[in-house]
C-alpha cells in the first residue's frame, strides 16, 4: 500500500482525513523537514504512522511518555502492524534482542525514549536500520523555553547524523511561536514547513470561576452530565478524597494516578470508557494519548502550573465534536498556592550545589565516581536525616533529572499501599485483643480515611515517627494482622531509585548549567503569571486570550465562555420579572438559596438580591430551617 487515502480507509477504517493530516503526510512523503502542531485530539500519531507505512523502511518514533508508546504499539500489532518499543527496565540482553528484531525483522516502527538515544548500542543498530523517517513527538521537549523541557531531547539530531538523507517530522500539541522556533533551531531541521492548525474549539466553552466550595460546584455540574467527565487535581491523596466525596454524594467516580496498579488502571480506565463509571478524578499525567470522545466536561479544582498543560488537559472535552465544557474553579489561596509552589519554591543555582553535594555524601560516592550507579533511595528519610525543605528538595530533584544530572525512577514518591479487608466492628475486637494491633491500627484509622473501601497510599515513615516506633516495627505488625487476612499490605521499601549518570564533581558538573537553571526559573515564572492573569482575566473572550497565548491571532469571540456569557448577561431581566419566578419556585415547597438559584435560569447575584427584596418587602419569609417560603398572609 502507498496511497496514504487507502491505507487510511484499509488499516484505520476512516474515509476522510482531519484537518492538515493529509498535507502534512505528502510533505513529509516528499522526504522534507516538517513542523506539525496540531491539537489534542488532532491526529497526530497518523502524520507519521501513514507516511511510513507507504515507505519501505522503518520509522523511527522519539517519544518521552512511555505509557502513549506502549499504547500505540498495541493498536498498530492490533492492525496487523509490526511495532515495538525499548522502554526502561530490560537488560542488555533483551535490548540487545528487541534492536536486532528492529533492524532484521521487517518492522516498520521502533519507539524510544530519547534517553535510550544516547546509547552507544542503540545508536550504532539505528545507523544498520533502514529508517524511512524520524518522527519527534512531543517535540517542545527539546526547547528550554518549553513546558516540558528535557536535556536528552538536545541529541535526538544525532539522528540526523545517523541517517542524513532522512526527513524529521517534529510534533506537538501546544508551542509557543518562541518554542516553536526553538525546537527547529535544536533539532536541527533544514528549511521545515510548519503545519498549524488553529487552536480554537468551536464546540469548547472554557468557563472560569472563582469558586469557595468547589466540590459544591462540581457536584451540580456532575448531576446535569450525560457524558463522561475527568476532574483534574495535583495530589494522589486529593484524587482519592474528591472521588471518595463524589461516590458518597451518588455520583459513580473512579480515581487515577500513579500509586495504582497497571492492572487497576486498565481496569479503572475501560470502566470509565465504556462509562459505567462516568467521572475519573485524576492527577495531571492522565490523559495522554487516551481516546475518549464522549468527554462532556473537564474540571481543574486547582490551577494548572502552565497554560500549556491546562490546554491540552481542557483539551479532552468534546473531542467527539460536541458541546462540552472545561472549567476552571479557584480561590484566593489557589493563587498563592501555584505561586509558592512552581515559582517560590524552586531551587536557585546554590540550592542546587549542595542539595548535589548531599546527595553524594548520603550514598557516600567519591570525587571522580558515581556515573551510572543506581541507588534504593527513601526521599522522606533523606530530608529528615539532612533537615531539607521538602517542597524545594523535590523541586531540585526534578530539576537535576531535568538537566540529566541524574535519573528518578518512574515511581518517584510513590507510598506503600494498605487496605483493611473486614469491617470496622470486627477490626476493633482484633484490636482488644492485641495491644500492637490497637496501636498501630487505630493510627492509620486516624490518618487516613477512606481505607476500608479502597487500598490507600500510606506514608509508612510518618506512621512509624508519630507512634515513635520503627518503620520495620511497623512494617512487622502490619505482616502479621495480613497473616490474619485483616488488611492488604503492599510494602515499598523506598520510594525511589536515584542514577547518578555523571561521575562526581561537584560545584563543576553544575557551573556550566548556572544559566539553564537560571532560565528554568524564569520560563517558570512567565508560565505561571499567564495562568494567573488568565483566570483574572474580565474584559476578553478566554479561548481568544489562550489562542492568543500560542501565537495566535483571532478577534472573533466564542460566544460560549465565562466572559461572552457575562457580556451577553449584562441586560439583565428587571427584578419585578425575577420576583415572579422566584414566587412561582417557592409556590412549590420552601427553598434554601441554591435550590432558588438552580431552578431558575438567571445569574446567581441577581437571584440573591432579588430574595432580599422580597425579604424586606414581607412577601417572603425564613422558616426554621433557613429556608425561604411565601409568607402566610391568613
Amino acid at each position: 500500500m502507498t496511497d496514504p487515502l487507502h491505507i487510511l480507509k484499509t488499516v484505520w477504517g476512516h474515509d476522510a482525513f482531519r484537518p492538515l493530516q493529509q498535507e502534512i503526510i505528502e510533505r513529509v512523503l516528499e522526504n522534507k523537514d516538517t513542523v506539525a502542531l496540531l491539537p489534542t485530539g488532532g491526529g497526530k500519531s497518523l502524520c507519521f504512522q501513514i507516511p511510513a507505512l507507504a515507505q519501505p523502511g522503518i520509522c523511527i518514533v522519539v517519544s518521552p511518555l512511555v505509557a502513549l508508546m506502549n499504547d500505540q504499539v498495541t493498536d498498530l500489532k492490533a492492525r496487523g502492524i509490526k511495532a515495538l518499543s525499548i522502554t526502561g527496565g530490560i537488560s542488555f540482553t533483551e535490548l540487545n534482542g528487541l534492536l536486532d528484531n528492529a533492524a532484521y525483522g521487517n518492522y516498520k516502527f521502533l519507539y524510544l525514549s530519547p534517553e535510550r538515544l544516547q546509547q552507544e548500542l542503540v545508536q550504532n543498530c539505528i545507523k544498520r536500520m533502514p529508517v524511512n523517517l524520524i518522527a519527534v513527538d512531543e517535540a517542545h521537549c527539546i526547547s528550554q523555553w518549553g513546558n516540558d523541557f528535557r536535556p536528552a531531547y538536545k541529541n535526538i539530531h544525532l539522528l540526523n547524523e545517523l541517517h542524513p538523507g532522512v526527513a524529521t517530522l517534529a510534533l506537538t500539541a501546544t508551542a509557543t511561536p518562541e518554542v516553536v522556533k526553538d525546537t527547529i533551531l535544536q533539532l536541527q531541521l533544514e528549511d521545515p514547513k510548519v503545519f498549524k492548525s488553529s487552536f480554537v474549539r468551536s464546540n469548547l466553552s472554557y468557563q472560569v470561576k472563582k469558586e469557595y466550595d468547589k466540590i459544591y460546584r462540581v457536584e451540580q455540574l456532575l448531576r446535569k452530565n450525560t457524558g463522561s467527565a475527568i476532574i483534574y487535581v495535583r495530589s494522589r491523596s486529593r484524587a482519592e478524597e474528591v472521588s471518595n466525596h463524589l461516590n458518597s454524594l451518588g455520583i459513580s467516580s473512579t480515581f487515577f494516578h500513579g500509586g495504582i496498579s497497571s492492572e487497576e488502571k486498565k481496569k479503572r480506565l475501560t470502566a470509565w470508557k465504556n462509562e459505567s463509571v462516568a467521572t475519573i478524578v485524576a492527577t495531571t499525567a492522565f490523559g495522554m494519548g487516551i481516546d475518549h470522545g464522549n468527554v462532556r466536561f473537564v474540571i481543574h479544582i486547582q490551577l494548572p502550573e502552565s497554560l500549556e498543560s491546562y490546554f491540552q488537559e481542557a483539551g479532552r472535552a468534546g473531542r467527539d465534536g460536541a458541546e462540552a465544557t472545561a472549567i476552571l474553579l479557584y480561590s484566593e489561596d489557589d493563587k498563592r498556592i501555584v505561586q509558592h509552589q512552581f515559582v517560590d519554591a524552586l531551587p536557585t543555582v546554590k540550592n542546587i550545589k549542595k542539595l548535589l553535594r548531599t546527595l553524594y555524601n548520603y550514598f557516600q560516592i567519591s570525587y571522580g565516581e558515581g556515573e551510572f550507579t543506581s541507588h534504593s533511595f527513601s526521599f522522606s528519610e533523606f530530608c529528615q536525616t539532612y533537615k531539607l525543605h521538602t517542597l524545594r528538595t523535590y523541586n531540585g530533584l526534578n530539576t537535576l533529572d531535568r538537566l540529566g544530572v541524574i535519573e528518578l525512577s518512574k515511581e518517584f514518591g510513590r507510598k506503600s499501599l494498605l487496605k483493611f479487608l473486614v469491617p470496622s466492628a470486627v477490626l476493633l475486637k482484633e484490636f482488644a485483643r492485641n495491644i500492637e494491633f490497637s496501636v498501630v491500627g487505630k493510627t492509620i484509622l486516624r490518618m487516613y480515611g477512606g481505607i476500608f473501601d479502597t487500598a490507600n497510599a500510606v506514608n509508612l515513615p510518618l506512621v512509624a515517627k508519630k507512634m515513635g516506633m520503627s518503620v520495620d516495627k511497623v512494617v512487622a505488625v502490619l505482616r502479621e494482622m495480613e497473616k490474619l487476612d485483616l488488611l492488604e499490605l503492599q510494602h515499598f521499601q523506598t520510594d525511589a531509585s536515584i542514577t547518578f549518570l555523571v561521575p562526581r564533581e561537584d560545584d563543576k558538573t553544575i557551573n556550566p548549567l548556572r544559566k539553564v537553571i537560571d532560565e528554568i526559573k524564569s520560563t517558570k515564572q512567565k508560565q505561571v503569571k499567564a495562568v494567573l492573569d488568565y483566570v483574572e482575566n474580565t474584559d476578553r473572550c478566554h479561548q481568544l486570550v489562550l489562542v492568543e497565548y500560542f501565537g495566535e491571532l483571532n478577534d472573533v469571540a466564542c460566544g460560549m465562555c465565562t466572559y461572552c456569557r457575562d457580556q451577553a448577561a449584562k441586560k439583565p431581566p428587571s427584578d419585578r420579572v425575577i420576583a415572579k419566578e422566584i414566587l412561582l419556585v417557592l409556590k412549590e415547597n420552601p427553598q434554601d438559596s441554591r435550590s432558588v438559584i438552580e431552578n431558575l435560569n438567571f445569574a446567581e447575584a441577581a437571584v440573591i438580591k432579588v430574595l432580599q427584596l422580597l425579604l424586606d418587602a414581607n412577601s417572603i419569609e425564613l422558616n426554621a430551617t433557613n429556608q425561604y417560603q411565601i409568607k402566610d398572609r391568613s
